[in-house]
């Protein structure tokens, strides 16, 4: 069997959108691909937050980590990474490593980060990686192409991007060093975004298209606009800012994440115009502002939230002002933003969203942009990445219909890709690894208690004290508490006693842990009975 040049194996992101990792590896080298994070659905209880299980990469310890871009689902699980692996070399864009820095700082971690630009070359002993200027909705994004030394084979990873020759902002995808490139490559791979296969529009709109309707809805007669768009998206925030100027009005950033973003692309020389305040206190006065509000998903400690809900010290919206959603609900939101929205619409407040007017674009491919990079590459194969499984599938799908002339091939998280000193290109099938849940202060939890956690929420607690000492006399001493049970349960006190007392009488403390587990049984049976379900039971001996 021919020996393999290079090894491609997603660790997380395929699947799903978010914990984008991806390993490759050659004779003599090893690297990772991002290290991002994902965020929980609705069902998981506090979680923070989950990063790719790392165990298998601990076999063989990657030596470099190459990250594109600075969104989170890409550069989130960076200190899990630097604490597993505390040798691994970082190369990450200007941007991006400038936030990868203040992670550093908040986690009191210090690590050298290497950066780099369109010009540069990453070199390692099997491989070179040359970066490729991509659109995107955050600075300093960039698709990597990996080329093997010999010029025979290259790899294009290219998990988040967009085509926008419009951009104010930026220049245009740089095909022509993609071109270049790559001509001479005998056997082309293309790892390529998913997120809008199904999307309706085909090419995805220029982020320049959006200004003109900014200038339009601020000189609208509201009092405060109230505008809420991802914080990362400073290219967005720009165009606000100069929107607002040209109206009249002041722009203040408000909630951390926003004003992070903002400060970090000014010290970047990202946002030249840095004409906007970051401390109410400071503003002459709260009339003709754009407020600029992180957590535009609706999180439940976001400044979004907190200030459409009326619980805001500062800023009280009423009826004289008006709501801007300058962002697209990520799955699983949609029913928070939903309610906000009704909140908001109760007390008599205009909402302007992206139903109504074009006030935001994505920062992903619609299918014609996905075909004019597959155009300019000329793929041999392409591989669906960055993508929740049905995209991937409509991906495959759409590939075999509208770019025949290349192979798809469906990967899962952990699947082995490899590339033969031939050009063999073959699939290997594993078993995926499940994410790692973080919570608190970044500390690992276990699935089982999360189960647990579940179980404490649907369906109460009661917890039981018993005073070992009092089984050898004739009265035991115990005492209980309910929590999140109906008021009508706790007002069975009486028959509840009853029923501790009988299952005590007689209890031996030599045979504790089976007593404990008796009670526990029939506690739980007295409760089914009252409830309809067996709410969680502890028993304690004190």
């Amino acid at each position: 069997m021919s020996k393999s040049i290079l090894e491609i194996q997603p660790v997380g992101g395929v699947g799903q959108i978010g914990s984008n990792m991806t390993r490759f590896i050659g004779e003599n080298t090893n690297i990772i691909v991002d290290a991002g994070i994902l965020f929980p659905s609705e069902d998981f209880f506090d979680i923070n937050y989950l990063i790719p299980d790392l165990s298998e990469l601990a076999q063989d310890p990657p030596t470099d980590l190459v990250i594109t871009h600075g969104h989170e689902d890409h550069i989130g699980a960076i200190i899990h990474v630097i604490d597993r692996f505390p040798d691994i070399t970082i190369h990450a864009p200007r941007f991006a490593a400038l936030l990868i820095r203040k992670k550093l700082d908040y986690a009191k971690m210090s690590k050298k980060i290497f950066e780099y630009q369109s010009e540069s070359i990453l070199e390692f002993r099997d491989f070179n990686i040359y970066p490729i200027h991509v659109n995107h909705s955050i600075p300093d994004t960039f698709g990597l192409l990996i080329k093997d030394k010999k010029n025979r084979q290259c790899t294009l990873m290219v998990s988040d991007f967009k085509v926008d020759s419009q951009s104010p902002y930026e220049r245009e995808f740089d095909f022509k060093k993609l071109i270049n490139l790559s001509k001479d490559c005998l056997t082309r791979i293309i790892l390529a975004d998913s997120t809008n296969i199904i999307s309706t529009n085909l090419n995805t709109p220029s982020e320049g298209m959006i200004l003109p309707n900014f200038k339009k809805i601020f000189k609208e007669d509201y009092d405060n606009i109230y505008l809420t768009c991802f914080s990362s998206n400073v290219h967005r925030v720009m165009s606000v800012i100069e929107a607002a100027k040209e109206s009249g009005r002041r722009v203040l950033l408000y909630g951390r994440s926003m004003i992070s973003y903002a400060q970090s692309a000014v010290e970047r020389g990202l946002m030249i115009d840095s004409d906007f305040y970051t401390d109410q206190a400071s503003l002459p006065n709260k009339k003709k502002l754009v407020v600029l509000l992180s957590g535009c998903q609706g999180d439940f400690r976001g400044t979004f939230r907190r200030v459409a809900k009326g619980e805001d010290t500062h800023f009280k919206p009423t009826a004289k002002d008006l709501f801007v959603l300058s962002s697209k609900s990520i799955p699983g939101n949609e029913k928070k933003i939903s309610l906000l929205e009704n909140e908001i619409t109760e007390k008599g407040i205009d909402i302007i969203s992206a139903r109504d007017e074009l006030i935001h674009v994505s920062g992903h491919p619609g299918r014609n942009d996905l075909l004019t990079v597959y155009n300019h590459f000329q793929p041999d194969y392409i591989v669906p990445i960055h993508g929740e499984s049905l995209f991937i599938k409509k991906h495959i799908e759409f590939i075999k219909k509208e770019f025949p002339k290349a192979h798809p091939i469906q990967l899962s998280n952990f699947d082995q890709l490899s590339i033969s000193s031939k050009l063999e290109v073959t699939l290997k099938e594993c078993s995926p690894l499940q994410p790692i849940l973080i919570h608190g202060k970044g500390i690992e939890i276990e699935r089982e208690n999360i189960s647990r956690r579940r179980k404490l929420a649907t369906t109460g607690s009661i917890f039981i004290s018993i005073k070992t000492d009092s089984l050898l006399k004739r009265k035991v001493q115990f005492e209980y508490s309910f929590d999140g049970l109906p008021n009508s349960f706790n007002s069975n006190r009486e028959d509840f006693n009853t029923l501790l007392s009988n299952e005590l009488v007689g209890r031996k403390i030599k045979l504790l842990e089976k007593t404990a587990d008796e009670i526990r049984i029939a506690v739980r049976r007295y409760a089914q009975n009252l409830l309809g379900y067996k709410p969680i039971t502890i028993v304690h001996f004190v």
